[in-house]
This record gives structure tokens, sequence and C-alpha cells, in this order.
């Protein structure tokens, strides 16, 4: 799988521009403030059908424009696909796949794995839960087929049980009814989640072998209830017992809406005992070896978007993390200020090299030759 070529229009500071894509390598190269990342957040949103840098999707209109366009061909084993979005000030959407309408961006996100640098991603580490499972569990969706269906149902069924957590003041049956389903629902994810962290880890370590300090690193998943309880009859036990305090608080307090993942080393905490230049070692070879599981399950080949490689890297970090690039059978898409950060760490035949200045992009040819 890959992105054969992307169009966005009326895109941020990108009136119309198109590019051809390498199935391997593609650099961005610019300056500040000249569109070279908005062309990773076009591809972002086609995947994800939101910003990586806004809420607010009207700031992604072109001033003087009422809509943004994205088009995008994506090659599959079987066969191309034609992928269109629209988004107005208004927030209104409109999806196409292969020319008919389509209303579920889950359509685009399964012909799109898109992974994610930046220099903001540190929040795997320094933000809160919901970061790192929204790490492990986009991998999962594009691994695990069942798991999409049981998290909607888990969703609907949280959902349900927070709202009557506003109304009601006695547990009766028909948070009996609600627990049931979301005790068993909570065990069902809990083992889609397990057994990828589990594949995870192996992927992990077979990249960073070389890495005697991140072969150290230990993966441990919290599933958002005590390990003690080893069924879902004694979770649904748990969740009686605490419903004064879930009442009072107006949310359920445990369950796998709570669950994180916890990276450590002997000395404590990742994020605690290693440098900010080998967190960011830490932070690739974590994003790259999901994307080796989700090629190795042997339906998809992700995409990877890295905004600013150099920042926060010396020369051999680079290195370090070019040598577990070249082991992945990806897409990759990556943003620099100048070709001479990357283009020497990735083989001509397989890079492709772009300009962006004030929104316009043209192919470029550096200094060694290697053109689009």
């Amino acid at each position: 799988m890959s992105l054969l070529s992307l169009t966005a229009r009326q895109f941020r500071n990108l009136t119309a521009v198109s590019l051809n894509a390498n199935a391997r390598f593609n650099l961005i190269v610019g300056m500040n403030g000249s569109g070279k990342t908005s062309l990773l957040e076009a591809i972002y949103y086609l995947a994800h059908g939101r910003s990586f840098r806004t809420s607010r999707p009207q700031r992604l209109v072109q001033h003087d424009n009422d809509a943004f366009m994205l088009h995008a061909k994506v090659a599959t084993a079987q066969q191309t696909h034609s992928l269109g979005l629209q988004r107005d000030k208004q927030g209104e959407l409109m999806l196409r796949l292969n020319g008919a309408n389509v209303n579920r961006l889950a359509e685009f996100a399964s012909l799109l794995p898109v992974q994610l640098l930046t220099p903001d991603s540190f929040r795997l580490f320094f933000g809160g839960p919901k970061e790192r499972r929204q790490f492990f569990d986009m991998g999962l969706f594009h691994v695990e087929p069942a798991f999409f269906d049981s998290w909607l149902r888990f969703s609907k069924v949280l959902k349900q049980r927070n709202a009557l957590l506003k109304t009601s003041r006695q547990y009766d049956s028909q948070f009996q009814f609600w627990d049931e389903q979301f005790s068993q629902l909570a065990f069902e994810l809990q083992g889609f989640r397990q057994a990828y962290i589990d594949q995870l880890e192996a992927a992990f370590r077979a990249l960073t072998q070389q890495e005697p300090i991140l072969q150290q690193l230990g993966f441990q998943l919290q599933r958002g209830w005590p390990e003690k309880i080893a069924e879902p009859a004694e979770l649904m036990q748990l969740l009686q017992q605490s419903f004064m305090q879930d009442h009072r608080m107006g949310f359920t307090q445990y369950g796998p809406q709570k669950a994180d993942l916890k990276l450590r080393l002997d000395q404590g905490a990742a994020e605690e005992v290693l440098s900010r230049g080998q967190l960011k070692v830490l932070l690739f070879a974590l994003k790259i070896a999901q994307n080796n599981v989700i090629r190795d399950s042997g339906q998809k080949q992700p995409l990877l978007l890295i905004d600013d490689l150099a920042s926060e890297l010396d020369q051999q970090s680079t290195r370090q993390i070019f040598s577990y690039l070249r082991d992945i059978n990806s897409q990759v898409f990556i943003t620099a200020i100048n070709a001479e950060q990357v283009s020497p760490f990735i083989d001509a035949g397989q890079l492709a090299m772009f300009h962006v200045e004030q929104g316009q992009l043209t192919a470029r040819t550096d200094d060694d030759g290697r053109t689009t």
C-alpha cells in the first residue's frame, strides 16, 4: 500500500498543489512557514479526519475561500483507490471513495494507516494516558479487524453508563444490564490490547537489538482496573461497589477507557531516565516498530510522516534513526529546512524531493542529481 499522489486545494496556504510520491522516501524542504508541514497535515487529515495542529477546521480553509479539498490515489495489493475529502468553514464534511459518497471516516483510515512524528510527539511520554492509548489503539485498529467493532460497542455502553450516573442515585437493573455488557467488552478489549502490546514489544526488540539501553525497556499495559480482578463477573462486582463514588464524580472510574502503557527502565520511568535526545530515538523506535507490526500483519503498508526530523538530533542519533528507517517496508514523508539534513542518509533511487515556497510545490533536483 502506498500513496501514489496527493492534491490539496485551499488548504492552509496551499492554493493548488499536487505531488506524485515515491514509494519509499519523500523529502519536502522549505523555510519555516513555507507550507511543508501543511502537506503532511493534508495527508494526516485524509487518514484521520482531523488536524494535528488545530481542532478548528475553519482555520484550515484558505482565506477568502469557503472550503478546502483534498484528493489522493492510494494503491493496495488489490487495486488503486481514489479518496476525496471536502470540508467547509461550518465543519460540514463530504467524503468520496472511488467516486461514491461514504459516511464513515473509518473507511478512509483503513486504507491509510498513517503515523505522525512531530516535535510535539513527546506527549507520548509526558502527556496523559490518552496519548498512549491513541498510540497503541491506532496500531491495533490496523492489525486486528475485530477491534474496532468491539471498541465502538464498548464506547456506546460507557456513554450510556456515564449518562445514567448523572441521573440515577441508586444501583438498579439498568446498571446491571449495562455493567454486564461493560465487563464482557472490557475483557475482550483487554485481550486484543495485550496481544498487540506483546507484538509491539517483540518488534521493538528486533529493531533495537544493537542498542543496549533500549533493550532494557519494559512494556507494561495497565488495563484500567486492579490486576487481581481476573474475570468479567469480578469487574462487574467492582463497578457495583464503586457506584456511589462514580455517581459523585459523574463518570466511570474503572475500565479500558483508563488503560495506559508504562515504559520503564531499571532506573525508573523512561521519560525520567533518558535524555531528550535518547527519548527522540526511543520515540522513533516505537513508531517504526508499530509500522513493522502493521506491515507484518500482511494486510497493509503504513505511511510514516516525520515533521522536522533534524530537530534536537545530533549526527549519531540521525544515523541511528535512519538505520531503523532502512529496515521498514513503509512509505515515508519527511520535512526539513535543508535537504542536506536528510538526503545523505537515503539511497538516491529511493528518494523523491520537493521544494515548497510560499505555498507553491516544485520537484527538486539536488547536487547529487537526485530527482523526483
